[in-house]
């Protein structure tokens, strides 16, 4: 039988079922038309909207759930038969249709599904609760000695309970209050209480959705307290009546609400086509913000998926990790995953995300590309920052060792002078020339090792450095600006280098008579700049140095410039990022 059929089955089934019911209602009962349309109506209400849903949604369980309910709320009016086994039928499972089969059907909106553990234990419970409630009054009822319904239902010949075991009306009323304040009142507290933590936690988006499930909250919240209530205080006719076609309108208006929200969520799918077309000319790094219009979800994420790494990154190309928070992900297979609002209607983010595979895919491909160049870039920096701590070690050794040896045979050589040279002329003109030598390999082992990294940038920092560099070049060198703070190591080396290279240029190359350098930060960057006064013409790519130097630069995220027209001097100009 295909789903058509069923359900044209079930729907047959469902008003023949309500008409018998009516007629119970009117016959055995005694009811007044109006309360026994009313009742039929309840249950019809939420006959005719699962249908609607199901036929619309097949594949949310919504649909099926309110027709449980309908069926167990028609099955109800069988406890009011004088025929023995529908009473005891009727009485057994009549408790679960405005119970936790409605909650069941609110709390699963709008897939169809409990979304915790604890929701499903809560129903499962609710259910064992129920019927386990129902069985034991059953065992303890006896027709005869007690009539559990009205005085005109009583007055009939009433019918056998067919699971008696022992008739006791104290024990009876006793289990029946205590599943009402059980079941109505510390059942339906909790309901109320998972209703609100799921509006709470919910996006403003997600909130809209969950209409509904405020309307289920209040109706079987305020029921619960009437009949809890009932068990310790008389309840007037006049009250009883109010409160019950209250309740008529609240139970109808229910199902019409899931209804609507279900609907809703199907014409929604109308924005898939909007999005088709839409992302057909964005670019890719707008499908975060078309996917969040179309599903109405600010909060809306998209994490793409780099197979070859095995990991999740955002636009950026940074990793990152789905969320456990209660945040739902959608994923699309081998492409990306959507982190949503869970309220949202999972088949239409797939629908979305289907739509828009194309855009996510190339996307993704931005992304891949992305993180490709962070890694580039990273391992950029780690060759500069190795080549800098090796240029210390050099440094260190040259200082330390070969230069303090030079330094230690130089001031022997001069007492070997002192001693020596004063009876062989010879020997005292041979020691002072090679004291002379070895004064000048100190002084050229000395401007080696300021090449590699000088000392007193280590010690003094940037601009102890430039004052340094300043005093040892031909030129009048003058410092306009200079940090007087510590800064990184690497930025300040990759600076004082960019000064070095371009004050050496203009000395070798530009014909300058003066030298201009200007270090000082500005929002979180630090820009050196040297200019000089010589014949320009000067290029980024024209010279190993220049082009070293923007390697340098680049590598710590900075930028470098060269402005050098033919005749107007050479200006250099470094960018690197700065914490301060």
């Amino acid at each position: 039988m295909n789903a058509r059929l069923l359900r044209a089955a079930l729907a047959g089934g469902g008003v023949a079922l309500g008409i018998y019911g009516y007629h119970l209602l009117r016959h055995d009962l005694h009811s007044s038309v109006p309360n026994a349309l009313a009742s039929i109506a309840v249950a019809w209400t939420f006959l005719a909207a699962g249908i609607v849903a199901w036929a619309r949604r097949p594949a949310s369980r919504v649909g099926p759930l309110m027709m449980l309910v309908a069926f167990c709320l028609l099955e109800r009016k069988l406890q009011y038969s004088h025929e023995s086994a529908q009473f005891t039928f009727g009485f057994l499972f009549g408790e679960i249709g405005l119970t936790v089969a409605f909650a069941h059907a609110v709390l699963a909106y709008p897939t169809g599904r409990l979304r915790s553990r604890f929701e499903r234990v809560y129903i499962a419970a609710g259910y064992v609760v129920v019927v386990g409630a129902s069985l034991g009054q059953l065992l303890f009822l006896d027709t005869k000695q007690t009539c559990p319904w009205s005085t005109a239902y009583c007055a009939e010949p009433r019918p056998r309970n067919l699971l008696l075991v022992h008739g006791d009306a104290g024990i009876f009323h006793a289990i029946r209050d205590a599943f009402t304040i059980g079941v109505y009142g510390v059942l339906g507290a909790v309901f109320i209480v998972l209703i609100a933590r799921r509006v709470l936690n919910a996006s403003p988006a997600g909130r809209r959705l969950l209409a509904p499930l405020l309307l289920g909250a209040v109706v079987l919240g305020a029921r619960g307290v009437w009949a809890g209530v009932g068990v310790f205080v008389h309840q007037s006719a006049n009250a009883s009546g109010s409160f019950y076609w209250w309740q008529v309108v609240g139970q109808i208006a229910v199902p019409i609400a899931l209804l609507a929200g279900v609907l809703t969520a199907t014409l929604a799918k109308g924005t898939v086509a909007d999005l088709v077309v839409e992302l057909s000319h964005i670019a890719p790094g707008q499908v975060r913000d078309a996917l969040a219009r179309a599903l109405n979800d600010d909060t809306l994420q998209v994490a793409y998926w780099l197979p070859m790494r095995r990991v999740y990154v955002d636009e950026a190309g940074r990793v990152v990790d789905l969320p456990e928070d209660g945040r739902a992900v959608t994923r699309l297979a081998d492409v990306a995953a959507i982190v949503h609002d869970p309220e949202l209607d999972p088949d239409l983010v797939e629908s979305a995300g289907a739509a828009a595979r194309l855009a996510l895919h190339n996307a993704r491909l931005q992304a891949d590309v992305r993180a490709q160049l962070d890694k580039v870039e990273e391992s950029r920096r780690r060759i500069v920052t190795a080549g800098d701590e090796q240029r210390q070690k050099i440094e260190r050794d040259l200082h330390d060792g070969a230069q303090q040896r030079l330094v230690a045979l130089a001031l022997e050589l001069r007492i070997a002078q002192r001693q020596l040279g004063q009876s062989d002329p010879e020997l005292e003109r041979v020691l002072s020339q090679a004291v002379g030598e070895l004064q000048v390999a100190v002084e050229e082992l000395r401007e080696l090792a300021r090449g590699v990294h000088p000392a007193v940038l280590t010690e003094e920092g940037l601009a102890g450095a430039l004052e340094s560099l300043a005093s040892r070049t031909p030129l009048p060198v003058h410092i306009a600006a200079a940090p007087e703070g510590r800064l990184p190591g690497e930025i300040e080396a990759a600076a004082y280098f960019v000064a070095c290279e371009a004050i050496a240029n203009a000395v070798k190359h530009a014909q300058a008579t003066e030298i201009r350098v200007c270090a000082e930060g500005r929002n979180g960057r630090l820009f050196i700049e040297v200019e000089d006064d010589g014949v320009g013409g000067a290029r980024e790519n024209g010279g190993s140095g220049l082009r070293g130097l923007v390697d340098r630069v680049e590598a710590h995220g900075g930028t470098l410039h060269v402005e050098s027209e033919p005749g107007r001097g050479t200006r250099v100009i470094g960018e690197l990022p700065c914490a301060s």
